[in-house]
C-alpha cells in the first residue's frame, strides 16, 4: 500500500514539474533595453590640486609617562610571536579530543526508535586551561535530537588537554548498524 502511495506522490510530482518546465512564457512586444557600458577611472590628482603635508612638529608616539615630553620616546621591542603548537600536535590534541567526546556521547532511544542519521560537526571554545567555554553546532545532522545530542556531549566533557589549542572542530556520527 505504501509503495503504491509512494509511485503516485512521484507521478504527481513529475507532472508538476513537467507543467511548469512546459508552460509558455509571457511574450512582450517591447525588446529589453541594451545594457550600457560603465567605465570608471581613478587618476591622482595633479600636484596643484594636492594640499601640501603639514611638517610634524612632535613626534607621532609620545612616552607619556616620561616627564619631559620633549624626549624622544624609547624604542619598543616587538612582542615575541605567540608560539603555536605544531601540526602533528593539533592532530595528536584532535585525536584525544574526539576520544572524550565519544564517551559522553549517547545514541538517544527516540531516535534509534524513529531510525535517524547522520553527522553533527561542532565548534569547542577552549578556554587557556582547556575548559569548554561553548559548544555550538558548526553543520546539523538534519536532526534536532541528534544535535542536542551532540552538543550535550560537549557540555559534559569538562576539560581537553588540546595542547594549547583554543578552537576545536569535532565530527559526531550517529550511525544505526
Amino acid at each position: 500500500m505504501s509503495r503504491l502511495k509512494l509511485h503516485f506522490a512521484l507521478a504527481i510530482s513529475l507532472l508538476l514539474h513537467l507543467a511548469v518546465l512546459l508552460w509558455p512564457a509571457p511574450q512582450t512586444d517591447a525588446p529589453p533595453p541594451a545594457a550600457a557600458l560603465l567605465q570608471a577611472r581613478l587618476r591622482p590628482a595633479p600636484a596643484a590640486d594636492r594640499p601640501a603635508e603639514p611638517a610634524p612638529t612632535e613626534p607621532v608616539l609620545k612616552d607619556t609617562r616620561s616627564e619631559n615630553t620633549n624626549e624622544a620616546p624609547a624604542a619598543r621591542q616587538p612582542a615575541p610571536p605567540e608560539k603555536r603548537p605544531s601540526r602533528r600536535a593539533q592532530e595528536h590534541a584532535q585525536e584525544r579530543a574526539q576520544r572524550i567526546l565519544n564517551r559522553h556521547v549517547f545514541y538517544p532511544q527516540e531516535a534509534i526508535d524513529r531510525g535517524l542519521e547522520g553527522e553533527v560537526r561542532l565548534r569547542l571554545t577552549l578556554a587557556a586551561d582547556g575548559r569548554v567555554l561553548d559548544a555550538g553546532i558548526l553543520a546539523s545532522s538534519g536532526h534536532a535530537l541528534l544535535d542536542q545530542a551532540a552538543l550535550q556531549a560537549a557540555r559534559h566533557i569538562g576539560r581537553i588537554d588540546a595542547g594549547g589549542a583554543r578552537e576545536l572542530m569535532l565530527p559526531v556520527l550517529f550511525r544505526l548498524e
